[in-house]
């Protein structure tokens, strides 16, 4: 079955970073990642206008963390105080197949290090040995070609490229389907 129960809050490690619960000490953070047009034009949500969106969206995260309808960690640097550069997490949770979709997003001073790279991997683990998820699909702008290649790093697989399947901001944008099974 399933396991979706989060209490106590899974702190994940890696080589050069720490994957942590959200809290409203990171309201400023979450601004900062979700308010940079540049950083947010793949991602299909409106950006940030004012820190009490950023406070209503971790309390979004919060609720799906209560509800077990999904996990989202921020994430920082182990080794400096550098607060939260991103955010990782499993949402759209399908119980009945043992799946989730991965989401995640790194702020722009912080990307082509390899962070996000090692933040999947970690996630991936949780997802696969405690969660027991089967298999994870990511659902990316086909131009975001940072985010494939992370993907295909990653070992996920393109499945799927759906035409104009996302509408956003009053235009209709493809979804690639990337996903990779617990046996791979």
């Amino acid at each position: 079955m399933l396991n979706t129960d989060f209490n106590p809050f899974p702190v994940l490690e890696t080589e050069r970073l720490v994957l942590y619960q959200l809290t409203p000490g990171d309201i400023a953070g979450i601004f900062r990642l979700r308010s940079n047009p540049f950083a947010m034009r793949y991602i299909g949500k409106p950006v940030l206008q004012d820190l009490s969106e950023a406070e209503a969206l971790i309390v979004h995260y919060q609720d799906h963390l209560r509800s077990g309808n999904g996990i989202t960690w921020a994430i920082r640097l182990k080794d400096q105080d550098s607060g939260l550069i991103g955010t990782i997490g499993f949402h759209r949770l399908e119980r009945q197949n043992y799946r989730a979709e991965i989401g995640y997003i790194l702020q722009q001073d912080f990307w082509g290090k390899g962070l996000m790279h090692e933040a999947i991997q970690v996630v991936l683990k949780y997802g696969f040995e405690s969660m027991k998820l089967h298999s994870v699909e990511a659902r990316i702008n086909p131009d975001n070609v940072q985010s494939a290649s992370v993907l295909v790093k990653n070992k996920f697989r393109r499945e799927a490229c759906f035409k104009e399947a996302f509408y956003f901001d009053g235009s209709f944008y493809d979804t690639e389907v990337y996903s990779i099974l617990n046996t791979e």
